[in-house]
């Protein structure tokens, strides 16, 4: 898999994962919602630390900078 994904993509997804988890640690959000919250939050914490999204994959999005050649 090649990476897809920029830092800036890549830092978002984490900060909304943090923010996630203390919602669903804190039992802000109900059963149900707290399950859900869970599961996004690991996803968008995975995407993150593999710097592959599959939903781009199937777009063709890529937030990756290209390294310009001298």
């Amino acid at each position: 898999m090649k990476q897809n994904m920029g830092v800036a993509d890549r830092i978002i997804r984490l900060l909304a994962a943090i923010i996630l988890i203390e919602l669903a640690v804190s039992h802000t959000i109900s059963s149900f919602g707290n399950v859900a919250t869970w599961i996004i939050a690991l996803t968008l914490l995975l995407t993150a630390a593999i710097g592959f999204c599959p939903i781009y994959a199937i777009f063709g999005i890529r937030t990756t900078t290209k390294k310009k050649l001298n």
